[in-house]
């Protein structure tokens, strides 16, 4: 049975999705990993990641989904699933962590890739098979690639729905940090960790601030930056940690920065 686990370690999320054998993505993953991006944005978490516990990741989703679907009864499927999961995790206020081993498939690679960052287990395999079955990338897999390794190559990938290593993937930019399977719960959620000790309305301003650049140009980036991430000025944050820099210099700065504590406000 497909299920979608929370706990939470610290100030991260942890997101666990199970359903064996193949870890098919399906209805049931869709409204559990809504409802888990919905208590973690009420819990007010600053970092999340999201895993599965078994051999792989994701064999992408599950086709009995697309047996005698019509043109609307799709949409309505797609809508939901992009709005509660691919939208939700881009829009959450907390940066992502993608834990991805074994199988990483179609919808699989595109919840991945809705994520801020992958980190992949070094025996990890990706793949976007929707042409093998005459379907796009339903949840927008093709520009999110393309957002990370440009369109040719991410043309490449879809087009020939072929596999592709870990290692590959990072040398495309789409993965950013290639892990020893044993190691991999344990690193991403150490970074996660130190991201949540980190100013949480700078990484949510930031967060916004790449989303927006990525879907509008530069100039009206630029006036985001200038209306939006200048509320860090009045936050106690920056300025405690400002006023901590001009007190004891940059050398200390560095040395104790572990030891500045970021409010969130």
């Amino acid at each position: 049975m497909s299920q979608v686990n929370l706990e939470f370690v610290e100030d991260v999320a942890v997101v666990t999705t199970q359903n064996p054998p193949a870890e098919l993505f399906d209805e049931d993953q869709v409204a559990g990993l809504g409802h888990a991006l919905r208590r973690a944005n009420e819990h007010q978490v600053r970092a999340m990641v999201i895993k599965s516990d078994s051999p792989l990741f994701s064999g992408g989703a599950n086709v009995n989904m697309f047996v005698d679907k019509d043109r609307r009864a799709a949409r309505e499927f797609l809508s939901g699933a992009m709005k509660e999961v691919i939208w939700a995790i881009e829009d959450t206020p907390f940066p992502v962590i993608a834990a991805v081993n074994g199988l990483c498939f179609a919808a699989g690679l595109e919840v991945a890739l809705a994520c801020d960052f992958i980190y992949a287990a070094d025996d990890t395999v990706f793949s976007q098979v929707e042409a093998l079955i005459g379907a796009a990338t339903f949840l927008g897999g093709a520009y999110r690639l393309a957002e990370r390794c440009g369109p040719a190559v991410a043309r490449e990938i879809v087009y020939t729905a072929s596999s592709y290593s870990a290692e590959q993937f990072a040398q495309w930019n789409i993965v950013n940090r290639v892990v020893p399977i044993a190691d991999l719960h344990e690193e991403a959620l150490a970074v996660a960790k130190k991201i949540a000790r980190g100013p949480a309305l700078a990484h949510s301003l930031t967060k916004r601030m790449v989303r927006h650049a990525l879907t509008n140009d530069s100039r009206s980036a630029d006036e985001f930056v200038l209306d939006e991430t200048t509320s860090l000025f009045e936050s106690r944050d920056m300025q405690n940690a400002v006023a901590y820099l001009l007190e004891h210099g940059p050398r200390k700065f560095r040395a104790n920065h572990d030891d500045i504590v970021f409010e969130g406000r």
